[in-house]
C-alpha cells in the first residue's frame, strides 16, 4: 500500500478536486504528479477506495443527500484514519455527485 500522505494526494489530484467543477477520475493527473511509474502504482489504490466509497450504502429513509455524504466521507475516515481531510472532502465530494 502507499504511503498515506501520497495517497491522500493521489485521491485529491485522480479525482480533480479543486480543480474539477465536478468528480472527474483522470489517470493523467496521476501521472502529471508522479510519473508514469509511480502512478501506475497509485492508481489501483484510488480506485479500490473508491470502489470501497461506491459499496457504502446509506440508510435513505434516514439521509439527505448532503447527510448522506457526511456519512460516507465518516465511514472511510474509521476504515482509513490515514487519509488527509482533504482526501476524504475528496470522496466525499465524489460520493454526493455520484448519488445527485
Amino acid at each position: 500500500m502507499t504511503a498515506p500522505n501520497v495517497l491522500s494526494l493521489a485521491v485529491v489530484r485522480f479525482l480533480g478536486y479543486g480543480m474539477a467543477t465536478h468528480p472527474d477520475e483522470d489517470p493523467a493527473r496521476l501521472v502529471g504528479e508522479f510519473g508514469a511509474q509511480m502512478a501506475s502504482t497509485l492508481e489501483p489504490d484510488v480506485r479500490q477506495l473508491l470502489d470501497e466509497l461506491n459499496k457504502l450504502k446509506p440508510d435513505w429513509s434516514a439521509h439527505s443527500l448532503v447527510t448522506a455524504g457526511a456519512w460516507a466521507k465518516e465511514e472511510i475516515r474509521r476504515r482509513h484514519p490515514e487519509l488527509s481531510q482533504d482526501a476524504l472532502d475528496a470522496l466525499e465530494w465524489a460520493f454526493t455527485w455520484w448519488w445527485r
